[in-house]
């Protein structure tokens, strides 16, 4: 019987890409204890699933990329690191290691490269001495005149203003409807001038007929 035909009649083959190939090679040996629930039912926590969860954390990823690389969930990994007995304590006892293990590399390589980047060197006492190294901002304290509260203006405000109606000091408001005169261009010409005479017995005479 062909491959194809055993293929067809069993589960469908994964396809390629969806994971990355790890190596048997690259992966740490793993021997969980216990891989068997108290139900009698066995557990998806096998040694290879561990193993390439383990290998995932010691290259930096985060848990739940291991776990994808594992084929499982998220919350998966999230429960195995929650339970109690085995085989989740042995996991994660191995978790914590592999965590430790990564960030302890990681700290060697940057310390090494300090002594030729002196900024790396005060990077790291920055964060692992903040108290004596850290950098200090100064935030200068607003000046003392400016300290005032609104809600106590507010109050003031309404007091004084019921104060003056008592008084009689605030008249009630009125709304005047007055009529807009429409604006009418600007004249450029001067006033006329009127020429008034200083005789009156002039104004009383006729003019020419």
């Amino acid at each position: 019987m062909s491959s194809r035909l055993r293929r067809s009649r069993g589960r469908p083959p994964r396809k390629r890409g969806e994971r990355p190939t790890i190596r048997r090679k690259d992966l740490p040996v793993v021997r969980l204890p216990g891989q068997t629930r108290s139900q009698g039912g066995k557990t998806k926590l096998t040694n290879r699933r561990a193993a390439i969860i383990l290998h995932a954390i010691g290259c930096g990823c985060y848990r739940e990329t291991a776990a994808e690389l594992a084929g499982v969930k998220a919350e998966t990994l999230s429960h195995w690191m929650g339970w109690s007995g085995d085989p989740y304590e042995t996991f994660q006892g191995l978790v914590r290691k592999a965590e430790a293990d990564l960030e302890a590399r990681m700290v060697r390589i940057i310390t090494e490269q300090a002594e030729v980047r002196p900024e790396l060197a005060l990077a790291i006492l920055e964060r692992k001495f903040p108290q004596r190294w850290a950098k200090v901002s100064v935030v200068a304290a607003p000046p003392q005149h400016l300290n005032f509260n609104v809600a106590d203006i507010l109050q003031k405000v309404q007091e004084r203003i019921a104060q003056q109606h008592a008084q009689g000091q605030l008249p009630p408001a009125t709304i005047i409807n007055a009529s807009v005169k429409p604006n009418r261009p600007h004249d450029p010409r001067p006033p006329r001038l009127t020429v008034v005479s200083s005789n009156p017995a002039e104004d009383n005479e006729p003019g020419p007929t």
